[in-house]
C-alpha cells in the first residue's frame, strides 16, 4: 500500500482467558525446572485496552486522502461503545452460563458474548475481521484495505493481526 493511515480507539473491558495453561503449549519448555505461577489470566480481570487499526490504499480519493479519519471513527464506533466497561466472554467458556445468569440477576455486568477465547491475539483479529466488513458492506474494499490491527492489553504487551 503506497498510503498508509492509522487511527487510535481506548476503551476498557474485561475478560477470562479461560484456556490458559502454562504447564503445556508454546514456550512452555522455558519454565522447566522452575516453579511456575499461578495461571492468572484464568481468573475475572480488565485491561485499559488501546486499539490501533492501519488502512491503505495505493491510490487517495478526490480528497487527497486514503480515507478520512472521520469515517475511520465512525465505522468502529458503535462496536467499541458496546465494548466499553463489558466483560467480554467466550460462549464456550465453562463459565459462561453462571457468568451471563449473574449479569441476567443483577445487571451489574455487561455482558460481550464472543465465540472464541478472548486473547488479545483473537480480539485483534475480531477488530480486523469487523472492520474490513464494515469496508466491504460500504463498497470500499477494492480501494481501502486494513492493513493491521494491533491491540494493547497493557502498557507493555501487544498483539498484531495483519490478515491474509
Amino acid at each position: 500500500m503506497r498510503w498508509q493511515i492509522s487511527k487510535t480507539f481506548r476503551f476498557e473491558a474485561g475478560h477470562r482467558v479461560w484456556k490458559q495453561n502454562l504447564t503445556c503449549g508454546r514456550g512452555a519448555d522455558f519454565t522447566i525446572g522452575k516453579e511456575l505461577p499461578v495461571n492468572k489470566c484464568v481468573n475475572l480481570h480488565g485491561h485499559g485496552y488501546v486499539l490501533e487499526v492501519v488502512l491503505g490504499s495505493d491510490t487517495l480519493s478526490e480528497q487527497d486522502m486514503v480515507i478520512d479519519f472521520y469515517h475511520v471513527k465512525n465505522a468502529l464506533k458503535e462496536l467499541i461503545d458496546e465494548m466499553d466497561h463489558s466483560f467480554v466472554v467466550d460462549v464456550n467458556d465453562p463459565m459462561f452460563d453462571e457468568l451471563y445468569a449473574v449479569a441476567r440477576k443483577f445487571g451489574a455486568m455487561k455482558i460481550f458474548p464472543v465465540d472464541f477465547c478472548p486473547t488479545a491475539e483473537a480480539l485483534a483479529k475480531f477488530f480486523y475481521d469487523f472492520l474490513s466488513s464494515r469496508l466491504e458492506a460500504v463498497g470500499l474494499i477494492k480501494e481501502v484495505r486494513v492493513v493491521r490491527v494491533t491491540l494493547w492489553e497493557t502498557a507493555t504487551s501487544k498483539a498484531d493481526y495483519f490478515g491474509g
